[in-house]
């Protein structure tokens, strides 16, 4: 999706705004999730498939980001979230006066773009199980420490003695120092990126994350030029293609890569596309549409069951009991639907147990109490 935003950072209309900047890792960091939620979902469904993946989803998901981000890197300047935001990456420092990616710094890309994160991920999944998780935080640091106790008493005493033994004390060390330092860590990789993005803001450095910085690596809009550049050259192109010889395995080989391609180049598509229809669908379960579609239409009632030929004949006025042909005092409905007053239904159920129109069997207890305002 070609997004230009209207908000410029000070003279420089190619740089992109705080903002921007924020919105891609955002959405780079809220694409593993939503995957790993429809992946779960599926799951339910079909367990044989899709258990194994979602149990090593980080390093699925890795490896298919590592495709997806290799391919728009190569063709488009860009990671997929900087591309689909409407920006590349460029060198700071030219060669031969083009400052295009070359494909050093695509791979050096990758390892931040990937990488990282999937390094980052396991190192919080390895101290939250070495800190005690949940219970250590709710618990306090006590919990933490009777458990790092109890397990250094139950390693030491099953120990073993020699080399084996050596190699077990190192890595309970590594542990403890792992557990002792890797806050301390995590905070200075949350700090230098907070302090990045404020000296990004205030014009005091061109790059955005230290890690762009390290690569010598800008974060630039995508210019009209870029954008008539990606048009001449037409659909992009996959690292399988080769140039054609005449095989048919080189034909299907380059069939492939093309394939891949359009796929990989559909995501820009599919993404915004997804999200509506996304929206579309909480919209739709939520609004008033939906439950009148959902809604089943009311059933007509039944039709009264028709007088017995030896029954109580049923006054043409509505009003007056067909027992004592009176007003209807106190009434009451049998379980025929005919209205008596109460007194008079519930004598003769007691005395006949059948209905005096229908002669249906029924029960006093069937009897049901009519109320009307009066």
């Amino acid at each position: 999706m070609e997004f230009m935003s209207d908000m410029l950072s000070g003279a420089d209309s190619g740089k992109p705004s705080l903002f921007e900047i924020v919105a891609q890792h955002k959405m780079s960091e809220l694409l593993e999730p939503a995957l790993r939620h429809v992946t779960s979902v599926y799951a339910h469904r079909y367990p044989r498939y899709l258990v194994r993946i979602l149990n090593w989803h980080e390093e699925v998901y890795a490896a298919l980001m590592l495709a997806v981000e290799r391919h728009y890197l190569r063709n488009y300047g860009g990671s997929f979230t900087e591309h689909f935001y409407g920006t590349k990456r460029v060198r700071v420092r030219k060669i031969g006066g083009d400052n295009s990616l070359t494909r050093g710094d695509v791979w050096k890309s990758l390892v931040f773009l990937v990488g990282l994160p999937l390094l980052k991920s396991r190192l919080d999944q390895r101290y939250e199980r070495a800190s005690g998780g949940e219970a250590a935080r709710l618990l306090g640091g006590a919990f933490a420490q009777n458990s790092d106790e109890s397990r250094e008493t139950g390693s030491a005493a099953a120990a073993p003695v020699g080399m084996r033994g050596r190699l077990c004390a190192i890595g309970r060390a590594i542990e403890q120092a792992f557990q002792r330092y890797y806050p301390h860590v995590n905070c200075v990789y949350h700090l230098a990126t907070a302090l990045y993005y404020v000296a990004y803001m205030f014009d005091r450095t061109d790059y955005s994350t230290p890690w762009l910085h390290l690569l010598g690596l800008q974060v630039r809009r995508l210019s009209a030029a870029d954008y008539r550049e990606m048009d001449a050259r037409g659909p992009a192109t996959s690292g399988l293609a080769a140039p054609a010889n005449g095989s048919a395995l080189r034909a299907t080989r380059n069939l492939v890569a093309r394939l891949l391609a359009g796929g990989l180049d559909m995501l820009k598509v599919a993404l915004p596309l997804s999200i509506f229809f996304y929206r579309f669908l909480e919209w739709w379960y939520r609004s008033d549409f939906h439950k009148r579609v959902q809604q089943t239409p009311v059933p007509p009632p039944p039709m009264p069951p028709k007088p017995h030929a030896d029954g109580v004949a049923v006054p043409e006025d509505q009003s007056l009991c067909p027992l004592c042909k009176n007003l209807r005092t106190n009434p009451a409905m049998a379980p025929s639907g005919y209205v008596f007053c109460y007194p008079c239904i519930h004598r003769h159920l007691s005395d006949t147990g059948t209905c005096p129109v229908t002669l249906a069997r029924a029960h006093p207890d069937a009897i049901r109490k009519l109320y009307a305002d009066a």
